[in-house]
């Protein structure tokens, strides 16, 4: 970060070009710039303590779990994991 005018800072970081690209459309087609719309999430992501989206995958899963299927699934292709047979257990309503 480097100090900018009065109290402001800049802030630098990676994004990959079409996300960039992306975001950039999205925010021209708010009217907004993309430094509104940032500065916008800092100060909601403060205000309420957490992020007011849903940081689930396109499964659904959080990143902890998806990297723990991605870790079973790995050790059941490279032949490490013990698999065990079940029968299905139907249950009447």
């Amino acid at each position: 970060m480097t100090m900018a005018a009065a109290g402001k800072m800049n802030f630098t970081f990676k994004l990959d070009r079409n996300l960039r690209d992306q975001f950039n459309d999205v925010c021209e087609g708010l009217g907004i710039s993309m430094s509104a719309a940032l500065t916008a999430f800092v100060k909601q992501t403060i205000r309420q303590q957490g992020v007011s989206f849903s940081l689930l995958d396109e499964n659904g899963f959080c990143p902890s779990d998806a990297a723990e299927l991605s870790h079973r699934a790995a050790e059941i292709r490279a032949g490490k994991a013990k698999l065990h047979h079940h029968d299905l257990i139907e249950v009447e309503d």
